[in-house]
């Protein structure tokens, strides 16, 4: 019976060539999008979730509590805080601390180049799942100047293998220093957030920092105790700060490890969202563009069950039974979806590249994966309950007799129920089309927007241990070329300034008032006036005055954090320096993304202490300029020369709204294919059955255009009511949305007028062809028929 119900449905596809193409590569469509997000769900739930110990490591949180009562929460702590858990902490099996991971330079022999190394105590690699290839976890990072390497390292530099026990140079700061290899580590899982090429004891990294509690630089991880939780240990380790070190300025919990990379995100240090948003609102758009390519096989089905009227009322009069009839017609659905689902994955295999460059990750179509046949396998399933289910029951619902009249007519509720589809598959459009909008006219407002320094023509380039050494050198040769209007140099790129810290102390401040927090940017002379950074009070860092390497500029938002009336003069320290004074107030500039307000700044000249080239170059010089830049970078280092431009690292910051406004638009226009798919056939369907009344209004007089009207009208009703019921839906969440940015587009009218223009426009163009196809047709030939 199966057998011969494919057969018949292969057979009935074949007479109908257009309905079939028609839904066939609608539903191809639908799935492809569907199979495409469940990976890319699939993998982002799966982040950090392959480590053994995985459900028993707990990250610490730092929370501060602000004047006005709102909590700030943060993944870095202080030093202490690992010692302070193993000590006090019962219910604590061991605490692990990690910071990086930093870019060094690593040299063996003759052979250098850059490598991102990570510090952690001894414990990292019993903690973490990352297995060794040599060495043995628990002592490889016993001794400070013990190194742990990726397998990929080995292979450059030591091609024979048996890395453990030789020697390498690292060099982490200021100096190159000579490190013992201890173990290797295979390849890290592309599922880790956590990705590095070398680790060496974290205390190697504490010249850059301190062991202080308010110097937050480093994660903290804690594994619990088979009989312990996670929960408990968060309430105990509260007050931790004040019990251990005597700091009541900060509290402490801790977050599940698996949960870290999904939920990122903290008000008043609960977890509200993260990556779980964009989680949820790309399965949001694989569900309804699923929705669109079966409500579109629905539509058609029921509409084109009228031609398949004889054939039911034939087959109920030779005895067919109900359930011999749904048989068949649901295995044409099956059979559809079927042929669907195999153009989705040639689909997918053939765009996999092109997704994984937008996504930034490292998709396959794995066959050998059994998840994969579980993902399709729940994609066709729910595919065929929501396209075939209602279809087969409408044709079978025909009575024998009735089924035979070749007048038959869809009844009211299908033909409700077919309109509501199409007001429900525009909708989405609509509000698909708007977001993919306004996430564009964000962006470009990012992109767009005066952020108080002159981006404009800024390179810059990270220095190695060479470039580092000649430094002055370097900036006095680059300083003498014809293309160049400035050298200067830096500890940031502006969109990366790391942590804050709340240790400095200033003249006049009063512990009374709270902790405060700060921003701390290490430059070079000359930069802030390079960057064109207004001086509103004071003056900048000259090199005339020899003082100023321990003086400070500060932003109008830390002299407001200080509270200070007359900043210029007043004292100020940290993290060990010295002390200097005030000498200049900056207006506030944006150091940071556009989704956080500008906050607190401290600008300290340290020229010994910048890791970064920035070179302004004169207008249409660029491509010179950098040339210039390799040849002196060359003349100083054995490794490769690499550079970035500063407004383009800027725009890098917002790289994920721009994946979603990439991978949005995508999906919109798949979305709108579809759903005109659906229109173009039931306007074929509707030009077929008034194609008689058609013939006789033209014998009557009518003209091709008013024919347009009358054919395109009712679509075009249902349309504009999709619009209108979709506007406050699409104006609510792109509200919400835009609220996750400081500095923001208005939303307005006009935006929405566009986007329901567009999806217009296109509407008519779907149903123009045939309708102008009908209302061209020679009469005659239609009145034959009758």
């Amino acid at each position: 019976m199966l057998l011969n119900n494919i057969k018949i449905a292969f057979r009935n596809l074949g007479k109908r060539k257009g309905f079939a193409l028609i839904n066939i590569v609608g539903l191809s469509l639908g799935l492809w999008c569907t199979l495409l997000i469940a990976l890319w769900i699939a993998d982002e739930v799966a982040k950090d979730r392959f480590h053994e110990k995985g459900d028993r490591i707990g990250l610490v949180m730092t929370n501060i509590e602000s004047e006005e009562g709102e909590i700030s929460t943060w993944g870095q702590t202080g030093y202490p805080v690992a010692e302070a858990l193993e000590e006090q902490i019962p219910e604590v099996e061991m605490a692990v601390r990690r910071s990086g991971p930093r870019e060094a330079i690593l040299r063996v022999d003759e052979k250098s180049m850059g490598a991102d190394v990570v510090g952690a105590d001894a414990g990292f690699f019993d903690l973490f799942s990352f297995p060794l290839k040599e060495g043995q976890a628990s002592k490889c990072l016993n001794d400070l100047k013990n190194i742990v390497l990726s397998e990929d390292l080995e292979a450059i530099y030591f091609p024979n293998g048996n890395a453990v026990g030789k020697m390498v140079e690292l060099m982490l700061d200021e100096t190159s220093e000579p490190f013992l290899v201890t173990g290797v580590f295979k390849k890290i899982p592309g599922q880790s957030t956590l990705q590095f090429d070398a680790v060496v004891p974290i205390d190697n990294f504490l010249p850059m920092n301190n062991k202080s509690w308010g110097n937050t630089w480093m994660n903290t991880y804690l594994l619990q105790k088979e009989n312990a939780s996670l929960e408990a240990i968060g309430r105990k380790i509260k007050y931790l700060p004040e019990k251990a070190g005597d700091d009541t300025f900060r509290t402490l919990s801790v977050q599940p490890l698996e949960d870290n990379y999904l939920y990122s995100k903290f008000e008043n240090g609960q977890a509200v969202g993260g990556n779980i948003d964009y989680v949820i609102l790309f399965a949001i758009i694989a569900l309804l563009t699923l929705l669109i390519a079966c409500f579109n096989f629905i539509n058609l089905t029921t509409a084109w069950a009228v031609k398949r009227s004889k054939e039911v009322g034939i087959k109920k009069v030779l005895g067919a039974g109900r359930g011999s009839l749904l048989g068949q017609f649901f295995t044409e659905s099956v059979v559809l979806v079927v042929l669907s689902v195999g153009v989705a994955v040639l689909l997918a295999v053939l765009t996999m590249p092109m997704f994984n460059t937008i996504t930034e990750k490292e998709l396959s179509v794995d066959f050998t994966d059994g998840h994969l046949y579980g993902i399709l396998g729940g994609i066709a399933l729910a595919t065929v309950l929501l396209s075939g289910l209602y279809p087969a029951f409408s044709l079978v619902s025909f009575k024998g007799v009735t089924a035979l009249n070749e007048k038959l007519k869809g009844n009211k509720a299908e033909n409700l129920l077919r309109k509501s589809l199409v007001v429900f598959q525009f909708c989405l459009c609509m509000v698909m089309i708007t977001g993919t909008l306004v996430v564009y006219l964000q962006l470009r407002f990012v992109q767009n927007k005066n952020l108080g320094i002159d981006r404009e023509n800024i390179i810059y380039m990270p220095m190695d241990q060479e470039t580092w050494l000649q430094s002055r050198t370097i900036k006095a040769e680059l300083a003498n070329y014809s293309g160049i209007q400035g050298v200067s140099s830096a500890s940031s790129n502006f969109i990366d300034m790391g942590g804050t810290t709340s240790d400095p102390v200033w003249e006049g401040g009063n512990p009374q008032d709270g902790q405060k927090w700060f921003s701390i940017l290490t430059v070079d002379f000359e930069l802030t006036e390079m960057l064109d950074i207004p001086i509103r009070e004071g003056r900048n860092f000259s090199p005339k005055f020899t003082t100023d390497t321990l003086n400070y500029l500060v932003n109008e938002e830390a002299v407001k954090a200080m509270g200070l009336q007359d900043p210029i003069g007043k004292s100020l320290s940290f993290w060990g320096d010295e002390g200097g004074k005030i000498v200049g107030v900056t207006d506030n500039f944006h150091f940071a993304s556009l989704h956080n307000t500008i906050g607190p700044m401290i600008i300290r000249c340290r020229p010994t202490q910048t890791y970064l080239f920035y070179v302004k170059t004169a207008p249409g010089r660029t491509t010179d300029v950098l040339a210039h830049m390799e040849e002196v970078h060359d003349k100083f280092s054995a490794l490769p020369f690499t550079y970035h431009f500063l407004d383009e690292a800027i725009e890098r910051g917002y790289k994920q709204e721009q994946k979603v406004q990439q991978l949005a638009g995508t999906f919109a226009v798949l979305a709108i294919i579809i759903s005109c798919l659906g229109l173009f056939g039931l306007a074929m369907f509707t030009a077929h059955q008034r194609i008689r009344e058609i013939a006789v209004r033209k014998v009557l007089g009518a003209n091709v255009a008013g024919l347009f009207r009358l054919l395109s009208k009712d679509f075009m009703k249902l349309i504009a009511i999709a619009m209108l019921i979709s506007l406050p839906f699409a104006w609510y969440l792109m509200n919400d949305w835009i609220q996750g940015f400081a500095y923001r587009i208005d939303i307005e009218w006009w935006m929405f007028a566009l986007a329901g223009s567009i999806l217009l426009g296109i509407a008519l163009l779907t149903v123009s062809y045939q309708t102008i196809k009908v209302a061209t047709t020679n009469p005659t030939k239609s009145l034959r028929m009758e």
